[in-house]
């Protein structure tokens, strides 16, 4: 995010947070998972591939998981493509039993049930997931306080911007007593920028 907080521009469009660093630190951190986590919003706004930059075994990228509560996840995304296998978690109102090469799981009815989605992934062997965002994605897991780290990278830009989105959207906590208590385990510099590693207390 940028040092106010924000993750995109005022028009909501993608902006380049990270250097060089960070981008090598998330790839190692992809390698790592068995699956990253992004919402449709995310797929429609900035089309992303969540693969592992320059790995030449595709068999060794993570699972892709889209929240994609109506099923609008355009046949042309990066994420239907065929170098990883991809999980579309859709709402039990949505109809389509099949988008491209991806497999459909339902998690709720008026919108995704995380705790669901969860249970179900874990069914299937996936134990560490990637959480890429965007806001609204964060914010159910963190309201739901499905996490065990969250890690920061804070750029030295300042974006701005009234309803610009930051890192947490979502409807936010609406009293002291609610807000999530974290315990700072990691202050690391990475070029001009500097990342940050919490955890829950």
């Amino acid at each position: 995010m940028s040092a106010d907080g924000k993750i995109a521009l005022p028009n909501r469009k993608q902006i380049r947070l990270s250097n060089q660093e960070d981008f090598d630190r998330v790839n190692n951190l992809r390698k790592s998972c068995d699956a990253i986590l992004v919402g449709i919003g995310t797929v429609l706004e900035d089309n992303p591939m969540l693969t592992v930059k320059n790995n030449r075994n595709k068999s060794e990228n993570p699972i892709r998981i889209v929240l994609d509560t109506k099923g609008r996840t355009p046949l042309k995304s990066n994420v239907l493509n065929n170098e990883a296998r991809t999980i579309i978690a859709v709402g039990d109102n949505c109809n389509i039993e099949k988008l491209g090469n991806s497999e459909i799981i339902n998690c709720g009815r008026e919108q995704i049930d995380i705790r669901i989605l969860v249970e179900k992934l874990s069914k299937i062997g996936i134990r560490k997931i990637l959480v890429e965002g965007g806001e609204s994605v964060l914010w159910s897991f963190l309201n739901e306080n499905l996490f065990d780290e969250i890690n920061l990278f804070v750029s030295s830009i300042i974006v701005g911007g009234e309803k610009t989105p930051t890192m947490a959207g979502g409807t936010g906590f609406t009293t002291e007593l609610e807000t999530l208590k974290l315990s700072l385990k990691q202050v690391v510099k990475l070029g001009n920028g500097v990342l940050l590693k919490y955890q829950k207390i």
